[in-house]
């Protein structure tokens, strides 16, 4: 019976041997037809939603053949307005800007940075006494 015994450990180690070649040989084939999958499920999405972004797009290009379509926006754009219509304007009365602290813009006496240039450039240059000799 020894005999027996070890020719079915001999079959069962070459089986597992065989599995073993198999999966190893099979891993990588698969992984990669997974990752083609899953790329084109992702293209498939990225072109659904461009193709749908393609439909509004031509839509608001057949808008603009339609007469009643321009004219509205050339009224709500422009403020254009038909001949014999009144327009009224409102004025809005502008609102006060606060005022900046003094520290805030670097102690230049609450001038903006360009009003500080201009007046240094508008001030008479003084010579000095080096430059009179």
């Amino acid at each position: 019976m020894p005999f027996r015994r070890r020719a079915l450990t001999t079959r069962a180690t070459l089986l597992a041997i065989v599995i073993c070649v198999l999966v190893l040989t099979l891993a990588y084939p698969l992984r990669l037809y997974l990752q083609q999958q899953a790329k084109i499920s992702e293209l498939t999405r990225t072109n659904a939603q461009r193709q749908t972004r393609v439909d509004d797009l031509r839509e608001e290009v057949a808008r603009y053949n339609d007469p009643e379509w321009v004219k509205d926006e050339a009224r709500r754009r422009l403020h254009y307005v038909l001949p014999g219509e009144k327009t009224y304007l409102m004025q809005t009365s502008p609102q006060p800007t606060p005022e900046p602290a003094a520290g805030a813009d670097g102690g230049g006496g609450g001038q903006s940075w360009y009003n500080q240039l201009w007046s240094q450039l508008a001030e008479p240059a003084t010579p000095t006494p080096a430059a009179q000799r």
